[in-house]
């Protein structure tokens, strides 16, 4: 989804409202004085607040896929180095610290009572479960494809875990044991 340039610092403020003050205190006013921008302009680029914490989470989850898909791009064709890029397009350094965090856990909050925003982070799990698939896929092409949905499900339940212990405690060695355990489940090994 692309944004105009507005609507990036829109978003950016929006985000660090949420980050500093909390999903509760992220109001359409408090944005756009974050923003700098008057709050009409803030209603003609986004419907109200529901609208705006929506477009952030999308905007967060097609930045994951962008990450993901360059380190796709740079791993080739090789189904193993496509596995590996795949588990660790979620740690990279943009998107594993507290903020981003503290970003996650709100919108997956809001995605039990919001319908829009579950329906995005659903759209962002089955993109980012499709890479996975088709990189198992390719590792073993004899694999049954119940098979392969299997070790999808249990790779990226084990990769959220260490996502959420890598942003906490940032202990390097535990999320190293992690990734090669998600890469042997998913390389049947």
């Amino acid at each position: 989804m692309a944004f105009t340039e507005t609507q990036e610092q829109i978003l950016d403020a929006a985000m660090q409202i949420i980050v500093r003050d909390g999903l509760e205190e992220t109001s359409m006013r408090a944005v756009a004085e974050e923003a700098e921008v008057s709050l009409g302009l803030l209603g003609y680029h986004f419907e109200g607040k529901e609208n705006l914490i929506v477009s952030a989470f999308q905007r967060a989850a097609s930045r994951l896929m962008e990450i993901t898909q360059e380190l796709l791009d740079a791993a080739g064709d090789d189904p193993q180095a496509r596995i590996q890029a795949g588990l660790r397009s979620f740690f990279d350094d943009e998107l594993s610290d507290v903020d981003h965090l503290q970003i996650w856990l709100a919108m997956w909050a809001v995605a039990r009572t919001n319908e829009d925003v579950a329906l995005a982070e659903q759209d962002l799990y089955e993109r980012h479960a499709e890479v996975l698939r088709d990189a198992i896929r390719r590792s073993d092409t004899s694999l049954p494809e119940e098979i392969v949905r299997q070790r999808t499900t249990d790779v990226i339940a084990l990769q959220n875990g260490l996502w959420l212990n890598w942003t906490r405690w940032g202990n390097y060695e535990s999320l190293e044991r992690g990734l090669a355990l998600c890469e042997s489940i998913a390389l049947g090994r």
